[in-house]
């Protein structure tokens, strides 16, 4: 299980997360909402060691995530797919997916290779360019690549930050199918989306964050629950 409390962090003197709890079970996706700027983002990448936390405590089961290098907290289980996708333009898609493989200690090259036969079973876009550079990747199969290489790791936990943000509605379509088996796999999934409709679809629970504070939550279910966001967000 997930659990977050009392976070805050800082980007110098601005103090962006503001005493944020937040928790999360096996198999639960949770969608994080709010307008530009409000510290959306900066939540993630501070449960990714990206960004240190000021105070507060990140726990993942049993380990405690606050304060750890960003290699140690992918090692424990958390993976992040970022905004800007962070695949390396100058290798392979298949070698981008092999150094998703790092995420894993004690992996035999068997059995990454099942993995990564695997990912491509999952994403036949993929195998047609394994050996294609990053580079000349269309956006959607940047996309798809950044979130294949987080899923080799096969994490507890993971951090996904505007998937369709300027995709096709076909991928865009795609990217939510791969969340949906994410929970169904058991991780935990934390979800910052502008597309809240489409979002509402895989989310369990959702959170509305301004200047750094959680300032709604609510079920993704439940119509009142739903109507108070989208008031909240003015959709």
């Amino acid at each position: 299980m997930l659990k977050i409390e009392g976070l805050n962090s800082h980007y110098g003197r601005s103090h962006i997360i503001q005493g944020i709890d937040l928790s999360a079970a096996p198999g639960e996706v949770i969608g994080i909402f709010g307008r530009n700027g409000v510290g959306k983002t900066t939540l993630l990448k501070t449960i990714a060691g990206w960004v240190k936390p000021s105070s507060g405590t990140i726990r993942l089961g049993d380990v405690s995530l606050a304060g750890l290098e960003p290699d140690r907290i992918t090692r424990s289980g958390v993976g992040l797919v970022p905004e800007d996708r962070r695949i390396f333009p100058g290798l392979t898609v298949e070698e981008n997916l092999t150094l998703g493989l790092m995420q894993v200690r004690g992996r035999s090259a068997s059995a990454g290779r099942a993995v990564i036969s695997e990912i491509y079973d999952r994403f036949p876009r993929l195998r047609e360019r394994r050996h294609q550079l990053g580079t000349t990747l269309s956006g959607g199969e940047q996309q798809m690549l950044a979130m294949a290489r987080v899923l080799v790791g096969e994490p507890q936990l993971v951090l996904v930050d505007e998937p369709s943000e300027g995709l096709a509605p076909m991928i865009v379509a795609e990217v939510f199918a791969i969340v949906r088996e994410l929970k169904e796999r058991g991780a935990m999934v934390l979800l910052v989306e502008q597309n809240v409709h489409e979002a509402l679809a895989v989310t369990d629970r959702f959170v509305v964050i301004e200047r750094g504070r959680i300032v709604l939550t609510g079920e993704a279910e439940d119509a009142k629950d739903r109507e108070r966001l989208m008031e909240a967000l003015a959709v």
